[in-house]
């Protein structure tokens, strides 16, 4: 019988990527008694249609911002200070990764996949990557106590087809979390109401607050329909008819062969 309880963390390049790209797996986990951290590798200090508010301003409301949905998950939220769109895949942040992983001891790690559009999220996959074996090498970092283990790294899901589409490995119906899972990408003020508006839709930025907010909750809406129909013949096969046809929100992972294996007690977990 485990005394201590999992622990989940999940990375992401900027200080709304963590929690939004795996909200439901977060709040799964959470609500079963695991202890929650997320991480941005950059301080989003370039995401901002207003010159004059981007970095170092910026970047505080990025921390801050993230710090409101860490409390969402009774769970710290960091943001390092990584200029936004300068991550690169370097020794320098690989080990200070390494320390980081090292010190949290995490069961789970979650990040998003290597083939992506923005270098920044294809860096933070590789830094995980390349940190994940090292973690165990006592004389790698050395001024770090080496885990005697890899965690279990899955990939948040995506629409990008190359090299390969994401595989549903893992199956995660949040039902009833939809609403919570909202509140995560509400913390997030500046880069859902504001940036994620630029350049077509600036006009949206001077909506009333709950019209945003609703514009929001429906592109969330198409996402989770649009997941279910990518994984509903895995669901049939999985789940049993009966209940895969009660499963409407989803979010699906796809496990990383440089992880350790998925233990079908944390497989039970993450898709009962």
């Amino acid at each position: 019988m485990r005394e201590t309880p999992y622990k989940i963390l999940s990375i992401g390049a900027h200080p709304d990527d963590a929690d939004t790209s795996a909200g439901g797996l977060l709040l799964k986990l959470h609500r079963q008694g695991w202890q929650v951290r997320m991480l941005s590798l950059t301080d989003g200090s370039a995401g901002m249609y207003d010159a004059a508010r981007c970095g170092m301003e910026l970047a505080e409301i990025r921390r801050a911002e993230a710090q409101k949905s860490g409390c969402l998950l009774e769970g710290r939220y960091d943001v390092w200070d990584i200029p936004d769109g300068h991550l690169t895949a370097s020794l320098e942040y690989r080990q200070r990764l390494i320390r980081y992983i090292r010190e949290f001891q995490p069961d789970v790690i979650v990040t998003n996949r290597p083939g992506d559009y923005h270098p920044d999220h294809r860096n933070t996959a590789v830094l995980v990557a390349d940190a994940s074996y090292l973690l165990t090498i006592p004389y790698v970092c050395s001024d770090t106590p080496s885990m005697d283990f890899v965690p279990v790294i899955l990939y948040w899901s995506d629409g990008f087809q190359r090299p390969y589409p994401c595989k549903p490995d893992v199956i995660v119906p949040f039902d009833g979390l939809e609403e919570e899972r909202l509140q995560l990408a509400c913390c997030h003020e500046s880069q859902y109401f504001d940036w994620m508006y630029w350049p077509d839709r600036m006009e949206h930025r001077h909506w009333p607050r709950q019209q945003q907010i609703q514009e929001l909750r429906e592109r969330y809406l198409r996402r989770a329909k649009k997941d279910r129909a990518e994984v509903g013949e895995e669901l049939l096969r999985r789940f049993g008819s009966e209940a895969a046809v009660r499963i409407q929100a989803v979010e699906y992972y796809e496990i990383c062969e440089f992880g350790s294996a998925l233990p079908d007690e944390l497989r039970a977990v993450m898709e009962g």
